[in-house]
């Protein structure tokens, strides 16, 4: 960031540059003078006009506008600031305000402020959040915000615009949407020298100006948000211009500030990520984006750099993940979520699909592309199936004691080739059953076409003996990649499972809905159940019960859930009260 002063005098000139950036930042500047009890308001909100045409408002004044609550949030805010103590929790420094209030129209107004150096008195701002909230929350009408403060609401008060934390929430619910996503994370150069050479309160005025060109560079549908003091990001749909070109052109614009013309300049990282179901977690996406802006940084001011697996620290290296990974498999960091499978003719819940998570203590959910082919080089996939159906089968035989499930009511879980070329695996899912109690098919083992089309004979005679040990027996991603169908028939499979890449491609092409319908037709002549993935909203769900489609699986339902989120959704579902002990 470059700022050189303008050649005009001082003073009130000075002051018009003031408020005017207030004005482009949609805020009001006060003067809390602690001696009188009294604000000295410059400027006014559109729909809050606190001043009554004063120059200085007393607590008193303000009664008016607020309920007798909300006053004595902001006195007690107001004397928390001027003791010069920091509150113990509240991330605040010492001296420093933050209050959020509601007035009496419904108005959800932020003070934020300071105490000055001589300590007669705190300068801040005051902001209107109430359309940024709103428009958050996805609210159609004006809701009493009197009970949230703004840790609940996930904004930054500032700006208006996600917090860190709302940002993690709003952009995972973005990216379980199929599609390409780019997030882009821009660094504020040089702010600390902008914070010591103009203050805090004028810093801040330069953050809010850029938040609000944020939200005018990018439409609602994406997520904007302030992660920290001088760092922003948007995640939006992959299009022309970049991502990062948009951003660019809206935030490195001069600025006016107390006389000095402010040249904001952005370091940035950008990484790229397709959505939809097993999309990267938001959390995992934010380090990446982050990563690449260090990379940015180490370029000069003003550069841009992507993700890339080289990035990785130290810490995140090929050799620790191994060492990472081989070790989640003794702790117990590998566990199995289930997705629900629904009957599509009754809507109710007929079974889940067991799959692999990695619960890192630091990392928090390693998506499962990052570690299930790492699992594959280390030889580890048949310790996955293991632990897998281990824990499957102990859940399933809980859940049928405690809710009386039905014999039919299952829970799949993906077989590899590995496993289908291990010598013990038979005799493991036979003890595995028996030791449960559980009906025949109860346990079903999914395989993929290119598992089984490795040698079909020898696949054949496996899968035979493992119906017989009591397995239902489910061919995944049908349609794919099957070499020949005269081995569908001689296979022994109770079930096809449509491949998603044909499912959520009904509705915009034809060819998909004609494999659907062919496939469905070929499962009814071989006398097995089909289950369609990537049902992603009930219309799809709709259309396939319309065809004849048994089962449907996908976001439209639930994602994976953990087992004690799986079992409220079951118990539901069922009609039933929740019996376990679900955290």
């Amino acid at each position: 960031m470059k700022f050189s002063p303008k050649s005009e005098g001082a003073g009130t000139r000075s002051a018009g540059l003031v408020m005017g950036a207030l004005d482009a930042a949609g805020q009001v500047a006060w003067r809390y003078d602690l001696m009188r009890a009294r604000f000295e308001l410059s400027g006014k909100l559109p729909h809050a006009d606190l001043s009554g045409g004063k120059e200085r408002v007393g607590l008193s004044d303000l009664a008016a506008h607020f309920d007798l609550r909300e006053m004595e949030t902001l006195s007690a805010a107001l004397k928390q600031a001027a003791s010069g103590q920091a509150v113990k929790g509240s991330g605040l420094e010492a001296g420093e305000l933050l209050c959020l209030i509601t007035t009496r129209s419904k108005r959800l107004l932020c003070f934020r402020g300071r105490r000055s150096a001589s300590a007669g008195s705190i300068l801040g701002t005051l902001s209107d959040l109430t359309e940024e909230v709103k428009r958050l929350m996805n609210a159609d009408t004006t809701e009493d915000y009197g009970e949230f403060n703004v840790h609940d609401l996930h904004i930054d008060p500032l700006t208006g615009l996600y917090n860190r934390q709302g940002f993690l929430k709003a952009a995972q619910v973005m990216l379980r949407l199929p599609g390409d996503y780019d997030l882009v994370v821009g660094d504020l150069n040089r702010f600390r020298r902008l914070n010591e050479a103009l203050g805090h309160e004028r810093a801040d005025l330069v953050l809010s100006i850029l938040g609000q060109r944020l939200r005018e560079v990018f439409d609602d549908t994406a997520v904007v948000a302030r992660l920290g003091e001088d760092e922003f990001a948007v995640l939006t749909t992959r299009g022309f211009p970049r991502v990062s070109e948009r951003m660019r052109l809206g935030l490195e614009r001069a600025i006016s500030v107390a006389g000095f013309d402010i040249h904001p300049t952005f370091s940035m990282g950008a990484v790229s990520v397709e959505g939809g179901e097993g999309a990267l977690d938001s959390g995992e996406l934010l380090r990446r984006a982050e990563m690449a802006v260090e990379a940015a940084q180490q370029k000069g001011a003003g550069g841009v750099a992507s993700y890339k697996r080289d990035l990785e620290s130290d810490g995140l290296t090929q050799l620790a993940m191994e060492a990472e990974l081989r070790k989640a498999f003794v702790s117990g960091e590998i566990c199995a979520w289930y997705q629900p499978i629904v009957d599509l003719k009754t809507g109710v819940i007929a079974g889940f699909e067991a799959l692999a998570r990695w619960v890192h203590p630091k990392r928090g959910i390693v998506p499962p592309d990052e570690f299930l082919g790492l699992a594959r080089d280390l030889g580890l996939l048949c310790d996955l199936s293991t632990i897998m159906m281990s824990s499957t089968v102990k859940t399933l035989a809980k859940w049928r004691t405690q809710y009386g499930l039905a014999d039919t009511f299952f829970i799949s879980v993906n077989l590899s080739s590995a496993d289908i070329e291990r010598s013990h695996l038979v005799e493991d899912v036979s003890r595995l059953i028996r030791d449960n109690d559980l009906p025949l098919k109860a346990l079903k083992l999914e395989v993929t076409e290119s598992d089984v089309m490795r040698d079909p004979q020898a696949a054949a005679r496996i899968l035979e003996s493992l119906r017989d040990a009591g397995a239902g027996i489910a061919l995944d991603d049908f349609g794919t990649g099957f070499s020949s169908l005269s081995y569908l028939a001689r296979l022994p499979f109770d079930t096809l499972k449509i491949d998603r890449s044909f499912v959520i491609t009904m509705k915009t092409e034809q060819s998909s809905e004609k494999i659907v319908r062919s496939i469905l037709t070929l499962g009814r002549d071989l006398g097995l159940d089909v289950v369609a993935e990537g049902v992603e909203d009930m219309e799809l769900a709709d259309r396939l019960a319309g065809l004849g489609c048994d089962f449907g699986q996908g976001w439209g339902y639930a994602k994976a859930l953990k087992v004690a989120d799986a079992e409220v959704f079951m118990a539901r579902s069922l009609g039933q009260d929740i019996k376990g002990n679900v955290a």
